[in-house]
C-alpha cells in the first residue's frame, strides 16, 4: 500500500505526523487498461459513443465487469456526468471475496482510491461521520482486492475531470432487506444537491463457472434479457420491495443485489424523480461464449433529494375485495413460477399491480397447493405459511409460496406440476385465546393447539373438507403436533382464528 506522510503544527511549533494511505488499484491490467494514455482513450471512446441525457443524473446502476465486457454499458449512464462537478459521489459496490452483513468503509486513514489516471481522493468527513455507526463496521480488508468499485473510478475520473471525492462503501452479501433499509438511513443526511449515488452491480450470471445454470442454453441470450430487463425495471420504479422479491424468489444471481437495495431504500425514501432502463446487454454479445454469460444494465435516476420520510403506516386488514383476491391468487401463482422456473414472472406482477389497501396490511397468511380430481383426503400437495402477521400481506403470500415449494412433508415441488394443480390462498385474522375447545366453532375457527413445546394448527376449511367431529379434529392436531391422540383433553392450551379463503385452478 502506498504511505504518503501528512504534516501538521500546532500551536506550540512541535511538528506532529499522521500516517495516511492511498489504495492502490487491485485490477488494473486485467478489468481494465494499466497505461494511463491507453486507459483514457479507452474510458473516452466509450463516452464519446455513448447517448448524452438530457440532464445528469442524480443516482445510477452501472455494471463493473471488464471494460471489453460491459464498458460500453457502463458509458451510458457514465455519460450523464461529463462535463459536470459533483460535491461528492457515494459509492455502493458487493464484496465478492469477503462475505458479511452490513456495510465496510476503507481502512482508517486512507485518504484516496488510486487509479492509473491519478488518485481519486476520499470525502474524509462523511466517511467520518458514517464511522460512528454499527451499520458500517463491516471488514475494512474487504476493500483490498474488491474491483466493484475500482472499475467505476476511471469512468468518473474522465466524465468529470477528476478530483471528485468519493465514499466508496462495499455490502455485504449477507445484508438483509432490513439491514439495507438501516444502511440507507444512515447516508440520508449525505444526501443534496450536487451528490450522486451509484450502485455498481452486474446482474444474472450463467454458467457452471459461477454455479448457477437455472435454464437450458437453448433461447438463452433473449432470456436472460427479459430476465435483466424485467429485474432491472424493478430498480428503475423505485420498487425495493419488488426488486428483491424478485432476486430473492427466483434465486437471480445479481452480484450487487445488497447495493441496488441500498440505493432504492434511499430513493424511495429520499428522492422526486423518475428512473430509466438505458441499456441492458450480455457479455455474450463481445465474445459469443454461451457457457459462461452474464447480464449487465444500465439505469439512471433523475430528480432531487429531500429529507428522509418513513412511508405510511400499514394499514388494518379488512375484507379483501374481488379485485384483491384475483391479485394475491396472480401473486402466487407468480411466485411459484418464478422460484421453480428462475423467470421474470413475480417482477412483472409488480409491473402491473399496486401494493396498497389490504395487500400492505401485516397478516398471517397460509398458501395452499391440492391435486385436482382427487378426494380431500388424498389431495393436498403441499401447504405452508405463518399464524401471526409479520409481514405485509403481498410479501406473505410471496413467502408462503416460497415455502409450500418445499413443504418437508411431501418431494420438492416441480414446475411441471403446477397446471394439474388448484391453489387457495388462506388470510388469517389475529389470534385469539380461548378457555376451552368447546368454544371452537367447527368449520369456521382455524385452531392452533399447545402443549409444551409441541404446537400444530389446522386452517378451518379442515374441518369441513374431512367431515371430522370437534374430537376428531382435536386428536389428529394432537398428532400432528407429536403428541398422544387424547393429548389435547388434559394441560393443552388453544387459539383459534378466521381466515379469508378463496382460491382458483392453476
Amino acid at each position: 500500500m502506498n504511505r504518503a506522510v501528512l504534516a501538521f503544527v500546532i500551536p506550540f511549533g512541535m511538528a506532529v505526523s499522521t500516517m495516511a494511505s492511498v489504495r492502490p488499484p487491485a485490477v488494473a491490467g486485467g478489468f481494465y487498461p494499466a497505461d494511463p494514455a491507453g486507459l483514457r482513450l479507452m474510458v473516452t471512446e466509450f463516452l464519446d459513443a455513448a447517448p448524452k441525457p438530457p440532464s445528469p443524473p442524480e443516482a445510477m446502476i452501472v455494471p463493473h465487469a471488464g471494460y471489453i465486457f460491459s464498458g460500453r454499458t457502463a458509458a451510458r449512464a457514465f455519460a450523464g456526468l461529463i462535463g459536470t462537478r459533483p460535491r461528492r459521489v457515494i459509492l455502493l459496490g458487493p464484496s465478492h471475496h469477503m462475505y458479511f452483513a452490513g456495510a465496510a468503509l476503507p481502512e482508517a486513514g486512507t485518504t484516496a482510491f488510486a487509479t492509473p489516471l491519478g488518485n481519486v481522493p476520499l470525502d474524509q468527513m462523511a466517511v467520518r461521520r458514517l464511522r460512528h455507526f454499527s451499520e458500517f463496521d463491516g471488514p475494512s480488508a474487504a476493500h483490498t482486492r474488491e474491483h466493484s468499485i475500482e472499475v467505476e473510478l476511471p469512468f468518473l475520473q474522465v466524465a468529470t475531470g477528476g478530483g471528485v471525492p468519493i465514499v466508496p462503501i462495499l455490502v455485504g452479501p449477507a445484508t438483509t432487506e432490513t439491514g439495507a433499509r438501516k444502511i440507507a438511513r444512515r447516508l440520508a443526511p449525505l444526501l443534496g444537491p450536487g451528490t450522486v449515488v451509484i450502485a455498481s452491480s452486474d446482474f444474472t450470471h450463467y454458467g457452471a463457472v459461477y454455479n448457477h445454470v437455472p435454464f437450458p442454453k437453448k433461447g438463452l441470450i433473449p432470456r436472460l434479457l427479459d430476465l435483466g430487463r424485467a429485474t432491472a425495471g424493478r430498480a428503475a420504479a423505485i420498487d425495493p420491495d419488488g426488486f428483491w422479491q424478485q432476486v430473492e424468489v427466483s434465486d437471480d444471481d445479481v452480484c450487487g443485489a445488497q447495493p441496488i437495495e441500498v440505493l432504492l431504500q434511499l430513493l424511495k425514501r429520499t428522492f422526486n424523480g423518475i428512473g430509466k432502463v438505458i441499456a441492458v446487454t450480455t457479455s455474450a454479445a463481445n465474445n459469443r461464449n454461451l457457457d459462461q454469460v452474464v447480464t449487465y444494465a444500465a439505469v439512471t435516476f433523475n430528480g432531487g433529494w429531500h429529507a428522509w420520510h418513513t412511508g405510511p403506516t400499514p394499514p388494518k386488514l379488512g375484507r379483501l375485495t374481488g379485485k384483491e383476491k384475483r391479485a394475491l391468487l396472480e401473486l402466487a401463482r407468480a411466485a411459484f413460477r418464478s422460484h421453480l422456473g428462475h423467470g421474470a414472472e413475480l417482477a412483472r406482477w409488480f409491473a402491473t399491480h399496486r401494493v396498497d389497501g389490504n395487500l400492505s396490511a401485516i397478516a398471517g397468511t397460509f398458501v395452499t397447493l391440492t391435486r385436482k380430481g382427487l378426494p380431500a383426503a388424498r389431495n393436498l400437495r403441499c401447504c405452508m405459511g405463518s399464524i401471526v402477521g409479520r409481514e405485509p400481506l403481498a410479501d406473505a403470500v410471496i413467502h408462503a409460496a416460497v415455502s409450500a415449494a418445499h413443504d418437508p412433508r411431501f418431494p420438492p415441488l416441480k414446475l411441471g406440476e403446477l397446471g394439474g394443480l388448484h391453489i387457495e390462498i388462506s388470510v388469517l385474522s389475529p389470534l385469539r385465546r380461548i378457555p376451552g375447545p368447546g368454544m371452537i366453532r367447527l368449520g369456521t375457527d382455524g385452531v392452533v393447539l399447545k402443549k409444551g413445546p409441541y404446537q400444530a394448527v389446522y386452517l378451518p376449511q379442515v374441518a369441513r373438507e374431512t367431515g371430522w367431529s370437534r374430537e376428531e379434529l382435536l386428536s389428529h392436531l394432537a398428532v400432528k403436533a407429536g403428541l398422544d391422540a387424547d393429548a389435547w383433553r388434559r394441560g393443552a392450551t388453544f387459539q383459534v382464528f378466521t381466515a379469508q379463503v378463496f382460491g382458483a385452478p392453476f
